[in-house]
């Protein structure tokens, strides 16, 4: 069984007590044919005639799905002067999230919902720059604290509402490689202050279609030591009764994880986590986070030893895939003869890969249930055990890939840490040759595979054809200002000096970091070079990002492969 866990943990700097209203946490994608979680929430709003709703629109980028949601509640018989839009936008919140207006709305109510888009938006509306509640949020605060109100929320209203939220950006895999970030739009994934109805925990979303969100969850409770985090399926709901306890509805399942059992060791070629543990449940199912206990749907029975469907299972190579976890630990573990599970996350740059490999587990402690519940077969599972493991792309221990030179380098873990991830690449022999030089289409599929960052206005380079193996990378690069052109000609054939990778790795750095590098050397050969030369020599010295000889840059010389890995290292803020 999981270890017990208190409702009362410290999770936004203070302990909390069990609330007073209800919250209906929807994992995204709510359908309108939805009843079970639609019938409820207006029920808990005190019925058709009585509910009064107001829509927050604020995490959307338009209106639209505010008024889907209005239809769908007037559809189902609420009057049209009880559901209200909030005129609350990511527009034109600091001078309406304290109007008495909108507040008045609120207190009129009697339950809230946040639709989906950005997190971050809502939070940013809703808290005024010291952080504390604006006038709007203290509404919806007391109608939850205070008058038994209703809080919903669907995506990006899922997450605004425990005390700490993940941002809606953040690729599972790169929360593995790069842990959670600093900022929304960096590598790994986005840790912030959420609106705090729910008090048990991290709410994620999405949990079966993003790309394999388990892998994320597990990073980020681990690195910021949350308790647990509940991670919602598309079309379902957590609803949170003030009791605190948790119950399924809707169309798919919610994960619950924890990682007090846990243990991670991170470093230049990847990170290991052993033993995180989850378990799944779907409509009915019940969890209690005072206790940890779990009541199954009595419609749902335990799967016996010789009574599972399936009999062996298949490597499955992409994690990230819609359902790919659901159904691994359902019909590829606790339904099947197999004891375990696995599964991949990978990533290429050309012909390298490189991945997770992740082991689900049945233990002493794991059970699988299953039946018919409202005519639609369905699961749960307690328990599973998780694994996760650095490999190559061939499956072997992400060991191969160091290099077979790199004793010879001058940074031995800044080139191990780069090789291992993709963004610099060995030669057919193995060797990474840390003192050659780059070329300006090997340098452009560095920086551009480093920060991940995306094209912004396509340029036309009269010497990179369509089908240069690096065309896009090159195109990316001199979009967003990494590299000049001659005269429209990239020339991607070309060694880089070190004055050019200067100007780039500054341009890259201030573009991912979003963050001015500047600075002064004591450098004494940069006579004769351009002020933008100098200064981005003056700048990436001072920060660390390349070294004198001396007193000397040697502008001119050509850039080594080990300086350009230990300038990645840097920018991406590695620290092993």
């Amino acid at each position: 069984m999981l270890r017990k866990l208190m409702i009362t943990v410290v999770l936004a700097g203070s302990t909390s007590s069990l609330a007073v209203g209800n919250l209906m946490i929807v994992g995204g994608a709510l359908r309108s044919d939805n009843a079970p979680i639609y019938n409820k929430f207006v029920e808990l709003a005190g019925g058709k005639d009585a509910a009064k709703v107001v829509i927050f629109p604020t995490a959307s980028g338009s209106l639209s799905s505010s008024k889907r949601f209005k239809a769908d509640l007037e559809g189902m018989g609420l009057k049209p002067e009880n559901v209200l839009i909030l005129d609350l936008t990511r527009k034109n919140f600091d001078a309406q999230n304290k109007n008495p207006d909108l507040v008045k709305q609120v207190q009129n109510a009697t339950a809230v919902w946040f639709v989906g888009g950005d997190q971050a938006r809502v939070t940013k509306a809703l808290f005024n720059k010291d952080q504390s509640d604006s006038l709007v949020l203290a509404a919806v605060r007391e109608l939850f604290e205070k008058r038994d109100g209703v809080i919903g929320g669907s995506s990006a209203g899922a997450s605004v509402q425990s005390a700490l939220m993940p941002s809606s950006f953040g690729i599972p895999m790169d929360t593995l490689d790069f842990g959670v970030s600093d900022a929304l739009e960096q590598r790994g994934v986005n840790v912030s202050k959420g609106l705090g109805f729910f008090k048990s925990g991290i709410v994620d979303q999405h949990f079966n279609t993003y790309q394999g969100r388990h892998a994320r969850m597990v990073r980020y409770l681990l690195e910021r030591k949350i308790p647990i985090g509940y991670g919602i399926d598309e079309n379902t709901a957590m609803w949170v009764k003030p009791s605190g306890m948790v119950e399924v509805m809707g169309a798919s399942g919610l994960t619950i994880m924890t990682v007090d059992q846990a243990s991670t060791q991170d470093g230049p070629l990847g990170i290991n986590i052993k033993n995180a543990v989850f378990s799944y449940l779907e409509s009915g199912d019940v969890y209690n986070p005072q206790s940890g206990e779990y009541t199954i749907n009595s419609k749902k029975s335990p799967i016996a030893p010789g009574d599972e469907y399936e009999n062996g299972n298949r490597l499955v190579t992409d994690l990230s895939q819609p359902f790919a976890v659901n159904r691994l630990i359902t019909l590829g573990l606790v339904d099947n003869t197999a004891t375990t599970a696995t599964g991949l996350y990978l990533r290429y740059n050309q012909n390298y890969s490189y991945g997770y490999k992740v082991t689900f587990s049945e233990q002493a402690d794991t059970v699988g249930f299953y039946g018919s519940v409202a005519g639609v077969d369905g699961y749960a599972v307690r328990n599973v055990h998780m694994d996760i493991a650095p490999i190559a792309g061939d499956l072997r221990p992400s060991s191969v890939t160091t290099p077979k030179d790199l004793a010879s380098s001058e940074y031995p873990q800044e080139v191990q840490t780069i090789v291992f991830r993709g963004m610099m690449l060995k030669d057919a022999m193995g060797r990474f040759n840390p003192k050659k030089g780059i070329t300006r289409a090997e340098l452009a599929n560095a920086l551009v595979y480093s920060t991940s960052l995306s094209l912004k206005d396509a340029p036309k380079l009269g010497d990179v054809p369509s089908d240069h193996p690096l065309a896009s990378d090159i195109a990316i690069a001199v979009s967003r200002g990494y590299f000049s052109t001659d005269q429209g000609n990239f020339n991607p054939d070309q060694e880089v000096s070190r004055s050019v990778f200067a100007q780039a790795i500054k341009a890259a750095y201030e573009d991912y970091r979003a963050d001015t590098l500047q600075g002064r050397s004591s450098a004494t050969d940069l006579k004769g070079l351009s002020d933008p030369a100098r200064a981005a020599i003056d700048a990436v010295v001072s920060k660390g990002l390349m070294s004198l000889d001396g007193s000397r840059f040697k502008p001119n010389a050509k850039v080594s492969r080990e300086d350009v890995a230990f300038a990645l290292y840097q920018l991406l803020g590695f620290q092993f």
